[in-house]
C-alpha cells in the first residue's frame, strides 16, 4: 500500500469474484493517484471459520489531500483460501436474495436488509417502465453500515461523506441507514446509472446523474426540482457550460449539490420532452460506438474527453450543435412553471 503497487495488491484479491476484483482495482487505480501518507492496517482481531475461511477485525487508517483528512474505519473483513492462497473476499458480508437482486449486507443492518430487498423490486420496477431498459442479469446491492466505509470502498476524492455509488462493472453500494421511504428512490438512481453505464461509459458527470435523477428519483418524488418547489426557474437557468465547468465530488454545499443534480435532470427531461424517450437511449447508444474506458471515472481526462463525446453524439443525434442546444435548453426552462 505505502508502495502504491497495484499488481502486489490485486494478487491478493480474489479474481474469482469478477466484481469485486474490478471495484479494488478501480479503487487501487484512485488510491494510487491520490495525496495520502501514514497508511497503517492494525488486525484487531481473527478468527478461522473453517478451513478456507477466516474472518478479522480489521483498522485501516491514513490522512487524505494537502490538508490531511483523518480517514480512520474499523470493518471486518473475510478471507478465503484458494489453489493459489489466501485471498481477499471482501467484507464479512451476510446474503438475502430477491427476483433481481442478490444484496450483501453488513451484520450490523440485517433489520434494514429485509427492508432493503422489499424497497429493491419497487426500484426495480420503477426504473424499468420508467427508462424503459434493465440490467442483464441479477444486480448485486451492498449494504454498508456506516458511510465513511462506502466512501473507503467507492471514491475516497468525494468530498462529501454520500448514500450510494454505482460505476460500469462494479455492484451498487448504498448507506444502509436510511428511513424505509429514501430506500427505493436511492437504488432506483442507482440502478440507472449501472444501466445506463453497462451500455457506455462514456458518460459525462452531469448526464450520468441527470439520467439518474430523471428516471430514478422523480417518479417516486411525485416530479422534478421545479415541481416540487426546491429550486425557481431562475435557479435552473443554467447553461449546460455550468454543469461542465463544475466538478460534482468536489462540492460540500448541499444546496450547491442539488442544484448540480436538479440542472442536470431537467436537462434530460428537455431532451425526453422536446425529442421522445427514444433519442435519450439513442444517445447512449451513439456513445457506446467509443472505445470502453474499463476503470473507475477519472475527473480529469475522462470528464474532458466525455464532454466532447457527448458534444459529437447530441450533433449526430439530434441533429444541433451545442450552441443552439443550450439556447433551446434555456429557452424550454425558462417557459416551465412549478
Amino acid at each position: 500500500m505505502k508502495a502504491k503497487d497495484i499488481m502486489r495488491y490485486l494478487a491478493l484479491i480474489n479474481e474469482a469474484d469478477k466484481e469485486y476484483y474490478t471495484e479494488q482495482r478501480n479503487w487501487f487505480l484512485i488510491y494510487q493517484d491520490a495525496v495520502t501518507s501514514d497508511f497503517t492496517i492494525e488486525v484487531i482481531k481473527a478468527k478461522r471459520v473453517n478451513d478456507t475461511t477466516i474472518t478479522a477485525s480489521l483498522r485501516q487508517h491514513y490522512l487524505y489531500g494537502p490538508e490531511k483528512a483523518d480517514r480512520t474505519v474499523a470493518y471486518e473483513e473475510r478471507f478465503i483460501k484458494i489453489s493459489n492462497g489466501w485471498k481477499d473476499a471482501d467484507l464479512d458480508f451476510s446474503v438475502q436474495e430477491t427476483l433481481h437482486f442478490v444484496v450483501k449486507y453488513q451484520v450490523e443492518v440485517e433489520t434494514k436488509a429485509i427492508e432493503v430487498c422489499e424497497e429493491a423490486e419497487k426500484a426495480y420496477a420503477s426504473v424499468v417502465k420508467e427508462l424503459g431498459l434493465e440490467p442483464q442479469d441479477k444486480t448485486t446491492l451492498k449494504l454498508y453500515a456506516d458511510q465513511e466505509i462506502l466512501r473507503q470502498s467507492t471514491d475516497i476524492r468525494v468530498a462529501y461523506l454520500f448514500n450510494g455509488w454505482a460505476e460500469d462493472g462494479e455492484s451498487i453500494k448504498m448507506y444502509a441507514r436510511r428511513e424505509r421511504a429514501a430506500i427505493a428512490p436511492l437504488i432506483a438512481h442507482e440502478l440507472t446509472h449501472k444501466i445506463t453505464l453497462g451500455i457506455s461509459d462514456s458518460l459525462n458527470s452531469w448526464l450520468a446523474e441527470g439520467l439518474a435523477v430523471h428516471f430514478g428519483n422523480r417518479s417516486f418524488r411525485g416530479g422534478n426540482a421545479l415541481q416540487m418547489g426546491w429550486f425557481t426557474v431562475e435557479e435552473l437557468s443554467r447553461p449546460v457550460t455550468w454543469l461542465e465547468e463544475n466538478t460534482l465530488i468536489q462540492m460540500t454545499d448541499e444546496k450547491t449539490i442539488g442544484l448540480y443534480n436538479s440542472v442536470s435532470a431537467m436537462v434530460v427531461e428537455f431532451i425526453v420532452k422536446t425529442h421522445g424517450r427514444d433519442r435519450v437511449k439513442a444517445l447512449l447508444t451513439e456513445l457506446s460506438k467509443y472505445p470502453r474506458y474499463d476503470r473507475g471515472y477519472d475527473y480529469g481526462k475522462m470528464e474532458q474527453e466525455n464532454q466532447k463525446r457527448l458534444h459529437q453524439a447530441i450533433k449526430t443525434v439530434l441533429g444541433v450543435n451545442m450552441d443552439t442546444f443550450n439556447r433551446q435548453w434555456l429557452k424550454w426552462i425558462s417557459s416551465q412553471k412549478g
